[in-house]
Order: C-alpha cells, then sequence, then structure tokens
C-alpha cells in the first residue's frame, strides 16, 4: 500500500511539474555512427544560454555549417556546444513554434558541412550569406542558410510568397519573393 502510494505521488508531481520529453538527437537526423553535426542555419543570439527558437535577429549568431556537439534535447530545450567549447542553450515552446521539436531540429542541424551546404553558390553570395545579410535577388535556399526556417507562427508553410523573421520583439523582417527570388526586403515595426 505505502509503495502504491509512492509511485502515485511521484506520478501526480511528475505530471503537474510538466516532465520535459527527451528527444534523441541522432535519431532524428537519421545520424550515422562517427558523423558530425552542423548548423544549417546562422543561428541568432545575445545570450548563449537564452537562444529564442524563433531566431530573433539580434546580437551574434553562430554561423551555418558550425560543427557543434549535441549534448541534449527535449521538447523544451536544445542544448549544444561548439568546436570551441562553447555552450548554447536554446528555449523551445511547441505551442509558439507550432512545430514538433524534431521538425525544428531538421530546421537547424544538418550532416552537411558547410562547403557541402553552399556547393554551386555564387561566392559574392557566400560573403553575404556568413555575414547574416539577405539582399534582392537571393533564392530561398540562400535565404534559409542566412536566416534560418520562419517561425510556422507568422509564415505558416514556405511556399508563401513573403517569409516574415524578428529583429527584436516588436520589429519584423519581411522577405518577399516573386518567381522564387527575393523581390524585397521590408522592415516593420508591428
Amino acid at each position: 500500500m505505502h509503495k502504491s502510494l509512492l509511485i502515485a505521488a511521484a506520478m501526480a508531481v511528475a505530471l503537474f511539474a510538466g516532465c520535459a520529453r527527451e528527444v534523441i538527437v541522432p535519431e532524428v537526423l537519421q545520424q550515422p555512427v562517427n558523423s558530425k553535426v552542423y548548423t544549417k542555419c546562422n543561428i541568432w543570439y545575445q545570450n548563449p544560454d537564452e537562444i529564442s527558437a524563433v531566431n530573433t535577429q539580434k546580437g551574434k549568431f553562430i554561423p551555418f555549417g558550425t560543427e557543434i556537439e549535441v549534448i541534449g534535447a527535449s521538447d523544451r530545450k536544445v542544448v549544444f556546444k561548439d568546436m570551441r567549447g562553447i555552450q548554447y542553450t536554446i528555449k523551445f515552446d511547441e505551442a509558439l513554434m507550432m512545430v514538433p521539436v524534431e521538425s525544428y531540429l531538421k530546421q537547424i542541424f544538418t550532416l552537411s558541412d558547410k562547403a557541402e551546404q553552399i556547393k554551386g553558390l555564387d561566392p559574392a553570395v557566400v560573403s553575404k550569406l556568413e555575414k547574416g545579410i539577405v539582399t534582392s535577388g537571393m533564392n530561398r535556399r540562400e535565404v534559409l542558410l542566412a536566416y534560418g526556417t520562419p517561425a510556422a507562427f507568422r509564415t505558416p508553410t514556405l511556399e508563401n510568397s513573403t517569409w516574415i523573421y524578428w529583429i527584436d520583439d516588436h520589429s519584423t523582417i519581411r522577405v518577399v519573393y516573386r518567381a522564387d527570388k527575393v523581390k524585397t526586403i521590408l522592415n516593420l515595426n508591428d
């Protein structure tokens, strides 16, 4: 009786504490043994311990193609470090992001190194992407490298002709496409 009460109490605490669901990143990425993981886009941050999953474009960024080691992931956060040993934590909220963490992980991490990611791109464009710059005439693949996948709650599908990104809590960048090329970029206060 006493043991079953303890188990019931532990289950209640777990339920109310809202235990995070752990995610096995190598399974999500279908990562072969001894392969490396890289950033799939520039990941922007002001504080490496509190990076927004929305990828608010303020402060510094971890460049696309950076080799990383995933420390752990759950439906609440993703923790990884770069090869210099700097640890980063992305705060994840599935309800806000409108995608499961597994889909999000595929948006920010890849098994392709930088050389593979930029294969076939104009060196002048690559130079801009490495600086986190998007300009008219770039294609969707290039924008994804520079800015990442736009948050689904403002850009529900990558087929949209406008992708919305945040600069800060009150300002956005709208990347407008025509025929799959960037036509214009609008900086707006929401």
